[in-house]
């Protein structure tokens, strides 16, 4: 499997489909005149052209506008068309959405490629390609200029649609699930279910999968969890009085700033008088009246300790801080740990997908499997700007 060249570069990127601006591909690309001759000149790698498709008769001769004078060279010595604009790759803009079985999935997800007008040349080869290599499970992807795709959203977004053929391929099948050719695939009617991507179904039962790339870390939020415990008499019954979860709930039922100031008070870090000072305060600017009360936090925190006044997001910073180092206490962990497996039941699986040099490669582990433990809270905030509140980053080991 290789970036079309020749022919099927012209045929199916270029031919019929109008005039083109472009630039060029090689080095130093031979031209020729209307009469076939070969010019002296060349043009050189990033020249403005544009390719005349009334006037382009074969690959090997096709036609080229550069300023006022028309050219002949190979087709492949022009960068193919490109899509424009951010490119939504989910697997819902492909028209996934009803429980299919792998062979229509494949055919379903493959077709819809070739026929969205906003996917074209290389994208669209190697997105054809992908879907290819993960169904064969073997040959290569080379001749693309990977620089030129935008392989952050093709791993993280294709990733979801190319997950479910690696599941039904391989990833599901050897682990006595019931997985065979007659399961299917579906997805989330919203395209952003809690917790999973997509579903791997069987006779019997129906798996939920959480797709993500090298790099991302696995963030379970507390909007996911929470709720679940607490309206299970069971979950409830078992987790619900421990530090731990009010520690979950904290955070849950207040905003960003306040869910991180009230749960360190919560696990000793500030006394309840600190957190009660600033439960007024609306905004991340907002100064807090009484820094004295956290003093014994500021003091030892780089980023602030030398100011004179001190807003709530930063304290609010410190305070995510010193969560997410009690967090990672053995025993605190553990529970955190046990928490998220009972509400996820232990059937949700991570598919983990990484494109080194084009070529992906898939990982799988499971909520239940021994390789997932260590469940500690994660910060994506800073002292100045508060992204979301504090989730459970899930280690694999």
């Amino acid at each position: 499997m290789t970036a079309k060249t020749g022919s099927d570069n012209w045929q199916d990127n270029w031919k019929g489909q109008g005039d083109k601006s472009t630039i060029i591909k090689v080095v130093d690309a031979t031209i020729y005149d209307k009469d076939n001759k070969r010019l002296p000149q060349k043009l050189s790698k990033g020249t403005p052209v544009t390719y005349l498709d009334s006037q382009s008769k074969e690959y090997s001769r096709v036609a080229i506008r550069v300023n006022q004078d028309v050219f002949f060279t190979r087709i492949d010595n022009l960068v193919k068309p490109k899509s424009i604009g951010a490119i939504n790759l989910k697997p819902q803009a492909f028209g996934l959405g009803v429980p299919l079985v792998l062979s229509t999935y494949v055919s379903t997800l493959k077709s819809s490629i070739k026929t969205r007008q906003d996917i074209k040349g290389e994208l669209e080869e190697y997105l054809i390609d992908l879907v290819n290599y993960v169904s064969s499970g073997s040959g290569g992807l080379s001749g693309y200029n990977f620089t030129e795709l935008p392989m952050s959203s093709i791993t993280k977004d294709f990733g979801e649609a190319l997950g479910p053929i690696f599941c039904l391929k391989t990833g599901l099948i050897n682990l006595n699930l019931g997985v065979n050719a007659s399961s299917t695939i579906s997805f989330p009617a919203s395209g952003a279910a809690q917790l999973l991507d997509y579903y791997i179904n069987t006779s019997k039962d129906q798996y939920k999968i959480s797709a993500k790339s090298k790099g991302t870390a696995n963030t379970l939020k507390m909007v996911s969890l929470v709720p679940t415990i607490l309206q299970d008499a069971k979950l409830s019954a078992r987790h619900s009085n421990s530090l731990e979860f009010k520690l979950m709930n904290t955070i849950n039922s207040n905003t960003t700033n306040m869910g991180a100031i009230k749960g360190a008070a919560l696990i000793g870090a500030i006394s309840q008088q600190a957190a009660a000072s600033v439960n007024n305060l609306r905004g991340n600017n907002a100064q807090i009246p009484f820094p004295e009360l956290f003093q014994n936090i500021l003091i030892n925190e780089a980023t602030v300790r030398n100011n004179k006044t001190f807003t709530l997001r930063q304290v609010a910073y410190v305070c995510e801080k010193k969560i997410v180092e009690y967090s990672k206490k053995s025993m605190v962990s553990k529970k955190l740990t046990e928490i998220v497996k009972d509400v996820l039941n232990n059937e949700v699986f991570y598919v983990k997908l990484d494109i080194d040099n084009g070529i992906p490669r898939f990982n799988i582990v499971s909520t239940s499997d021994r390789t997932v433990s260590n469940i500690v809270f994660r910060n994506k905030n800073d002292t100045v700007r508060a992204s979301d509140k504090l989730g459970f980053k899930v280690w694999m080991i």
